[in-house]
């Protein structure tokens, strides 16, 4: 009987121990079951979990429609930079790293840059015990009715002190709350977290020439979108090329495939 069977029969998802630490192998099983489904602790229901540096669980609740929708904006431009700027970075959302100081966890939005994903093996590429690595950036998406209370403590702390734990490679962190439109810049070594107006944020030396037009992230009803039939639809070209298009996406689709 394999070891991984054996962890199996002993894990009861419906009576965690939330005080005791778990090893890399049985927060791979917890993980794996939690994909077919839901736990509810303290009264919310739980999809996943993060790891502690002491092994503890760590609850996660689940993404609501709106974070969602501007976790996907973000990660929406951030591969059309890098796909744009050939940097052949990895942009993941919710991805879970292994940090180099012990804990795993999924930030949202990340950017691993081709550097350090150049020679990642299985072990590191297909599970959580391989060597640790950290992406560059990451980002948080969440909303804080009110910034002085203990949710957003709870994540400032977790930028200050596993994002930016002395191990890891994490240089730049953004805390976006795109519902209360409020921003705060995290960056290594720097003694004090920016807190800015809702404008666009400059990827600096980590996203050379990337900017993230915030704007994209605000809730927009779908059916507000729709163009009427008195607006003019535009089309898209390219002076050395005699096609149009009508979105600017396809034609930078048919520029990097066929110019």
């Amino acid at each position: 009987m394999s070891n991984s069977k054996n962890i199996y029969e002993y894990l009861d998802l419906d009576n965690l121990d939330m005080n005791r630490a778990y090893s890399l192998e049985e927060f791979e099983i917890i993980s794996d079951q939690l994909k077919y489904r839901t736990l509810i602790i303290d009264d919310e229901p739980i999809h996943h979990f993060e790891l502690d540096k002491s092994g503890k669980l760590i609850p996660m609740p689940p993404t609501v429609f709106r974070k969602e929708y501007a976790v996907a904006k973000i990660v929406a431009q951030l591969e059309n930079w890098n796909k744009e700027s050939r940097q052949k970075g990895v942009v993941t959302s919710s991805q879970g790293f292994k940090l180099e100081s012990g804990e795993v966890v999924a930030p949202d939005v990340a950017y691993t840059p081709r550097d350090t994903c150049h020679g990642l093996d299985d072990s590191q590429l297909d599970s959580f015990q391989g060597e640790p690595f950290s992406p560059t950036v990451v980002v948080e998406v969440e909303d804080f009715e009110n910034i002085h209370g203990t949710k957003f403590n709870k994540v400032d702390l977790k930028f200050k002190n596993v994002y930016f734990a002395p191990k890891t490679s994490v240089q730049l962190g953004w805390l976006i709350d795109p519902k209360y439109e409020h921003i705060w810049i995290y960056r290594r070594d720097a003694r004090r977290v920016k807190k800015r107006t809702w404008s666009d944020l400059d990827g600096e030396e980590y996203l050379p020439g990337f900017t993230l037009e915030v704007a994209e992230l605000e809730w927009q009803d779908p059916g507000s979108l729709e163009a009427s039939d008195e607006e003019e639809e535009l089309e898209y070209s390219y002076s050395e090329c005699d096609q149009s298009f009508d979105s600017k996406h396809l034609l930078m689709k048919h520029l990097r495939r066929d110019h």
